[in-house]
């Protein structure tokens, strides 16, 4: 599934937060969005996700208009958001998340990935199966949110901010991980702060600066050449 937003608007009661943002995201591709803190990278992701209706856009999955559907429209239509911090129902167990993410799947027309499958991507997991996910480290609830995605079957998975809050081996081992599911043919949007973790797996990125995109092209190229900061 292909994803592309022309023109996107959004605000904040009267305060606008985006302006006219553009990007295209091929099927089974990696697009990154970078920014500092207050950019509008998560705004994007919420209207992309049916999570915030006060906007003005073109958006489209794969030639369906999406924009201004209920979140429940657009999740069954196969696009997952992974929020930043991993929200997940703390009094569930690991297996009871997963089996969340299968459910949606079910809602899908899929079948959802299995238990064995998510130990095998997820191997940090198998052993915290009956674990509480409010006792979770942050790694380890990152790993559950992302493995929560992976087992619904997405077709779109949209990633906010994966690296935030967490100690740099521990993200390292998460976008190993990312790495993998990218490269089995997700299309996936990735927002991050830091471009590091996007080389090599983006293949077209966008720097967003106070809602607007000011500069595209490779992490590489922007960190090299743009003017903007990166950091």
């Amino acid at each position: 599934m292909s994803l592309a937003l022309r023109r996107l608007d959004a605000w904040y009661g009267q305060a606008q937060v985006l302006w006219g943002v553009d990007l295209h995201v091929p099927r089974g591709s990696v697009v990154g969005v970078l920014g500092r803190n207050g950019a509008g990278k998560t705004t994007l992701l919420r209207c992309i996700a049916g999570l915030h209706d006060r906007l003005s856009a073109d958006i489209v999955a794969d030639g369906e208009r999406i924009a201004h559907c209920r979140p429940e429209v657009i999740s069954r239509s196969g696009i997952t958001l992974v929020r930043e911090g991993a929200r997940l129902p703390a009094s569930l167990s690991v297996t009871e998340n997963l089996e969340l993410g299968r459910r949606l799947a079910r809602l899908r027309g899929k079948s959802g990935k299995t238990f064995d499958d998510a130990w095998r991507w997820f191997p940090i997991l198998e052993p915290l199966r009956q674990s509480k996910a409010g006792l979770l480290s942050g790694g380890q609830r990152q790993a559950l949110a992302l493995a929560m995605a992976f087992v619904s079957e997405p077709s779109i998975v949209l990633l906010d901010e994966p690296s935030a809050g967490l100690a740099p081996p521990v993200a390292r081992e998460l976008f190993a991980t990312i790495r993998q599911l990218a490269a089995s043919g997700l299309t996936v949007l990735l927002v991050e702060q830091q471009p590091a973790w996007l080389e090599g797996l983006a293949r077209e990125c966008f720097l967003l600066e106070v809602g607007r995109v000011v500069a595209r092209g490779d992490v590489s190229h922007l960190m090299r050449s743009s003017s903007h900061s990166l950091h």
